[in-house]
Parts: structure tokens; sequence; C-alpha cells
């Protein structure tokens, strides 16, 4: 019984972050997401010892959730780009809107790194059709793919970032992956 209630505990919890954090409040403290619980601050604590472990969670939740399920559409299209190219403004979108979150953070730029490393198996498909198809060079991995919507999370989401600019970079972001001008890539690893 015990495990069922820290695990509902748990759920409470990030659902109260979530809904504290969307709210944006401006400041959260983890004694308003306790109370939006309805747990205790040790509870919160036992289970979150520190608001970034908490946002950690938060963040995972909403990653698995609403994100991981938009890189499905990538296995039933003939149009990959078009269909990556939506997929990353939707979750673009859906960063932008975790003001709360992106505030709470403490490294939000480590966070993102750690939730999108996820992306590598989803991609793996995507990646090797687009590869034989001559649409990405043969070179990439779905690391570099994660790591690139990394960079582009980080830095299209930064407030004044227009609709404008975000579709140009992620253009330019795409056309880089493109073997037509591409020179051979370093190893990730040095010798």
């Amino acid at each position: 019984m015990r495990r069922i209630d820290a695990r509902t505990n748990i759920i409470r919890i990030v659902e109260a972050a979530r809904r504290v954090l969307e709210s944006g409040a401006g400041l959260v403290s983890l004694d308003q997401i306790a109370k939006e619980a309805g747990v205790g601050i040790a509870t919160l604590y036992r289970h979150f010892p520190n608001r970034e472990a908490l946002a950690r969670a938060v963040y995972s939740e909403i990653f698995t959730s609403e994100i991981i399920p938009l890189f499905d559409e990538l296995d039933s299209t003939s149009d990959i780009r078009a269909t990556l190219t939506l997929v990353m403004e939707r979750v673009l979108d859906r960063i932008t809107n975790e003001r709360g979150l992106v505030a709470f953070a403490g490294n939000f730029a480590a966070m993102t790194n750690d939730v999108f490393e996820r992306l590598d198996a989803p991609l793996t498909g995507a990646l090797s059709r687009l590869q034989a198809s001559g649409d990405i060079r043969p070179d990439i991995l779905p690391s570099d793919i994660s790591r690139l919507f990394t960079m582009l999370v980080i830095s299209l989401t930064l407030p004044g970032t227009t609709d404008t600019m975000r579709s140009r970079f992620l253009s330019l972001t795409l056309d880089a992956l493109n073997p037509a001008t591409a020179i051979q890539l370093p190893p990730l690893q040095s010798a």
C-alpha cells in the first residue's frame, strides 16, 4: 500500500507543479506546489529533493505525453522533411508555452538536452529512410538530430523570437543536413 501511496503522491505533485507553472504566476515555490498537490512539504521533498528534480519530472512528463507522440507521425509519412518541420514547429510552440517551467528550472538547457536524447530511438527509422533516399547525409546519427533539436529549442523559444525567425532557422538547420554540399563530419570521439 505504501508504494501505491508514494506513486500517487508523485503523480499528484507533478500534476500540481504543471498546473502552477502553467498559470504563469511568477516565482513559484515548492510550498505552493505542495499545497496545490494536497501534500505536505516533507512529502514533496521526500520525492523531489530540490527544484531541479521536480522541474525534470515535469519536463519529462510533458516530453513523454506531448512531444514523443508527435514524432510518431514520421513513421507514416512520405514527406519526412515537411512532417519533421511541422513536428518541430509544434515542439517549439509547446516549449514556448512553458515559460513557468523554464523560469522554475535551474538549468533548462541541460534538462532539454537530457530529455531530447530520448528522441534517438524514435528518429532512427525516419533518419534511415531519409539517408536511403539521399535527402540527408549518410554520416548523420540520430544523436546529431536530437542535439540539433536541443539547440533549436534553447535558441528558438527565447522571448522575442518570431514565427518568421523560427521558420528561417528551422529550414536552415534542415538544409544543413542535406548531402549536396556537405563535407565529411569529424568523428564524435577523438582518437
